[in-house]
């Protein structure tokens, strides 16, 4: 961050945190996507992705089978 890159990779970036800082964490993540940076997150936690949908436009993709799917309103 310190080096304001144009792209941000988060790797499982809420995996050790209570569910309070983890919605924190995404807020940031948030407020940087609309500051012109893109944001890309990986994460398993199905209820951070749909408590984040809430509040942000998110194309949310998921590997299945091998495969990249574009996740639709099941999340």
């Amino acid at each position: 961050m310190i080096l304001s890159p144009d792209v941000i990779l988060a790797d499982e970036p809420t995996g050790n945190l209570d569910w309070d800082m983890s919605m924190r964490l995404m807020q940031l993540l948030v407020e940087l996507n609309r500051s012109g940076k893109t944001v890309l997150i990986a994460t398993h936690d199905l209820n951070l992705i749909r408590a984040t949908k809430t509040i942000v436009s998110a194309r949310v993709l998921r590997i299945a089978g091998r495969k990249l799917q574009l996740a639709g309103a099941d999340l």
